[in-house]
């Protein structure tokens, strides 16, 4: 599922479970999917009384379709259930290029034992460790461990799938291509902080909902909060003063991408004064630059779109590769 909604959903879980005034905790999730869908497998939507809805498995339809059947009591309260959607037989839910998916719906309620187990799930996210949870889709009963990415799981009557901690971005400099990429990163489930010590920051960067905005260098930042395989980090300030001082953390870290603005010429020059202040080749063939994808941008708008696609397309590649690497047994039995 999508990393940052992880947290999200998992704290709107808690917070319906430990408030008695919430009768019905509802959890939804994609458990299969063929030909075309909406939201792939994984996918996941909590819904209370007390929340609303939380997360999406569909564009809509299918979320007003499962939450009018939990409002109508059609669906079971003591065990999930399984629904489907799409198909040459569904003359309700027409999906993308008839594309079908497949819904499990789990009833659930709280108590010491499951309040303890979701905020266990909790601190593994928020500490930027994955978790794989396996769900007996017959009787409810589920487990959570630690774990590295891999794709979900449906065999035996247990489902097993990933969540992983939220996806974070570091952006250096705050000028209009920074603005337009912290709103796309963020719409894309990025946890945005941009940073920027000068004193002439435009006031709107304080005021910002979609970022954290830091008014400082970033030397610090990565080890602190940037350095993880989940995390990324662009600069595009243009002053090698203060890119450059996030480049010397962010290269040797394990972060999946580090990338910096600039023309071919400037970008050959800053590998230059990179090598020669002790990067490695190795680290230094980590560095995008000249960043983002080749679109043909001019504008800050259109640069930061080439960015951002960047940003997905080199995390979906990780994701692929640390999956063909992970040794986890997801369809371990309950």
């Amino acid at each position: 599922m999508a990393s940052s909604s992880a947290q999200q959903l998992i704290a709107a879980i808690l917070s319906a479970l430990k408030d008695t005034s919430a009768p019905k905790a509802w959890l939804v999730t994609v458990i299969e999917t063929w030909g075309s869908s909406p939201r792939p497998a994984g996918s996941m939507m909590f819904w209370s009384g007390l929340t609303g809805v939380v997360g999406s498995i569909s564009g809509g339809c299918i979320e007003e379709d499962v939450l009018q059947k939990i409002r109508a009591d059609e669906l079971p309260s003591d065990r999930p259930s399984q629904l489907s959607y799409g198909g040459k037989g569904d003359q309700r839910f027409k999906l993308p290029c008839g594309g079908k998916l497949t819904v499990l719906v789990e009833p659930l309620s709280g108590g010491e034992e499951a309040i303890t187990a979701w905020e266990a799930c909790l601190r593994a996210l928020n500490s930027r460790q994955g978790i794989a949870r396996f769900v007996d889709v017959t009787h409810g009963h589920w487990r959570w461990q630690g774990s590295a990415s891999f794709d979900l799981h449906y065999e035996n009557n247990v489902v097993s799938y990933f969540a992983g901690p939220a996806r974070k971005l570091l952006i250096v400099g705050a000028n209009p291509t920074a603005y337009h990429l912290a709103e796309f990163a963020s719409a894309l489930d990025f946890a945005v902080t941009v940073c920027d010590p000068s004193s002439d920051v435009g006031q709107y960067w304080f005021e910002a909902n979609f970022c954290a905005f830091k008014p400082a260098y970033p030397d610090g930042f990565v080890a602190q909060d940037f350095g993880d395989a989940q995390s990324a980090v662009v600069t595009v300030s243009h002053d090698p003063r203060i890119d450059d001082m996030a480049l010397l953390e962010a290269l040797p870290s394990k972060a999946f991408y580090v990338g910096a603005m600039g023309s071919l010429a400037t970008s050959h020059k800053r590998l230059q004064r990179l090598q020669s202040l002790g990067l490695s080749v190795q680290s230094l063939q980590r560095l995008h630059a000249p960043i983002g994808i080749d679109i043909g941008s001019k504008t800050p708008s259109e640069i930061a779109m080439s960015i951002a696609a960047h940003l997905v397309q080199c995390y979906s590649a990780q994701r692929v590769s640390a999956m063909a690497a992970s040794k986890v047994a997801p369809g371990v039995a309950l």
